[in-house]
């Protein structure tokens, strides 16, 4: 969890410092990213949140342990903003602080 709200931080931050092109930062349309996280990673949606200037975050994971940060922008895009091995799900939310229980 602590990850999750550090990347949340982070792209708030990319969203009001320059526009996401600028920060070479994988996107795509929304759809073909979901096709390669959902269909070929195996991955499913395992967190939301509302970021800056109406995007959206979300965060995949998969059965695998595999997991992807995904960005999604008002205009149609979605941005990789993360993707790795070894996901756990906590029981619920967790403190910033400290190892999740």
């Amino acid at each position: 969890m602590r990850f999750f709200l550090t990347v949340l931080a982070g792209a708030s931050m990319l969203l009001t410092a320059a526009p996401i092109s600028a920060q070479g930062i994988p996107c795509a349309p929304r759809e073909h990213l979901l096709r390669i996280i959902i269909d070929q990673l195996g991955e499913s949606r395992q967190a939301s949140g509302t970021a800056g200037r109406g995007a959206q975050m979300a965060l995949f994971a998969g059965e695998s342990g595999s997991w992807s940060m995904v960005l999604f922008l008002p205009d149609g895009r979605a941005c990789l903003l993360a993707s790795g091995a070894g996901f756990e799900a906590t029981g619920g939310l967790q403190p910033a602080r400290g190892m999740p229980t």
